[in-house]
């Protein structure tokens, strides 16, 4: 009889001690977050692994320049260190980061695309028991096959980063929701400094970028990493090559009427 009750009492916390050892045995998606989407500007466009690290409350994606918006994630990993060097027993919580979960709905909640994978590559160490480890991964939220599908407005990206353990536990973490406005023409700038004041016509016309002029544009520190993603660009990088770019009258944005 007490055989029998031993038996029926292991059997019965098995499962719930395998669970508190090993992530893939529950559902937790605190074992590894997203912090966010990290901020990049020229002079300073890679991502460190960084928790604290500056983050976008949304983004924005112009595709008048951009055919996709590619994101720099700030991961956390709360999985603590089972490596033990006395026991001589490796280290088996650091997670190989292999991809991203993406889904891309209306701020109502509606689909607008099937749900879609991003490959990604980052490596995050496991955590030391009181902080989470960082980690930094670049994936791809809005693809350049979608992109020109999507309505004006903002899109809702859902991610969930994934990967798997040096113990071969596949982990996923919790889903991160990262607002982005897709617009056309809209991160252009048009300074006053710009507008060619010998051209003709009441109308702003931005002057043709100099060679000098391009080069601090792209050394200025509040300008984008790439053209098109998260901050305006001047008009002047531009006026050459896009006639939105020339004045406000031809850009969608400004002017509605000009993409009728």
């Amino acid at each position: 009889m007490r055989r029998s009750f031993l038996t029926s009492l292991l059997a019965f916390a098995t499962p719930c001690l395998v669970a508190g050892v090993l992530p893939s045995c529950a559902t937790n998606d605190s074992m590894m977050y997203i912090v966010g989407v990290a901020v990049r500007k020229a002079g300073a466009c890679a991502v460190k692994a960084d928790l604290s690290g500056a983050i976008l409350a949304q983004g924005t994606m112009d595709r008048l320049f951009a055919s996709d918006y590619v994101a720099g994630l700030i991961v956390g990993n709360q999985l603590t260190e089972r490596g033990s060097r006395e026991r001589v027993r490796t280290e088996t919580s650091r997670v190989s980061l292999k991809g991203a979960e993406v889904k891309l709905e209306t701020p109502q909640g509606a689909s607008l695309v099937p749900a879609f994978s991003s490959i990604g590559t980052g490596f995050v160490d496991a955590s030391d028991g009181t902080d989470a480890a960082p980690a930094a991964m670049f994936a791809t939220l809005i693809p350049a096959s979608v992109a020109p599908t999507l309505p004006r407005g903002t899109v809702v990206a859902k991610v969930r980063v994934f990967g798997t353990t040096l113990g071969g536990e596949d982990v996923e973490s919790a889903e991160l929701l990262f607002p982005i406005d897709v617009c056309d023409g809209c991160l252009v700038a048009f300074p006053a400094s710009a507008r060619d004041l010998a051209a003709s016509g009441s109308d702003y016309q931005c002057k043709q970028a100099a060679d000098d002029m391009q080069a601090a544009a792209a050394d200025a520190t509040d300008g984008p990493c790439t053209l098109g993603i998260d901050f305006p660009t001047p008009c002047t990088t531009c006026s050459g090559l896009y006639a939105a770019c020339q004045s406000p009258t031809n850009n969608c944005y400004y002017t509605p009427d000009a993409c009728q």
